[in-house]
């Protein structure tokens, strides 16, 4: 037999447990395309890296530049920088992802450096 004062505490359960589902989701929605987008940009850092000793590095910065746009990454020329030694191409690149949720905005600080030897 149930005690009034029982009635009604699953209904507040579930209630928690679907706002914190819709929650986990909604970041999820929001944080997964950024990551992809910066993941995909590191990929293309080190790609040209790789392949990039033919190009000057004017060259090398529009193309990041554009790929960063197309991928809606605040990118700005200030952020990359390419240096050329004789023996090593090195890219780095250093911008900030805003990621905005219904309460808060996280600004994800990007660091990367890619290397990669001169042929």
């Amino acid at each position: 037999m149930r005690r009034r004062d029982e009635l009604g505490g699953s209904g507040i359960k579930v209630l928690l447990s679907i706002l914190f589902l819709a929650l986990i989701v909604h970041v999820g929605w929001v944080f997964i395309p950024r990551y992809i987008a910066v993941y995909d940009f590191n990929s293309k850092l080190e790609s040209v890296a790789q392949y990039g000793a033919a190009r000057t590095n004017d060259a090398i910065t529009k193309e990041l530049l554009a790929y960063a746009a197309e991928r809606h990454l605040d990118v700005k020329k200030e952020n990359l920088r390419v240096e050329r030694t004789q023996s090593r191409l090195t890219i780095y690149a250093s911008y900030v992802v805003s990621i905005k949720t219904v309460v808060y905005t996280y600004d994800w600080q990007v660091s990367t450096e890619k290397s990669a030897v001169l042929f």
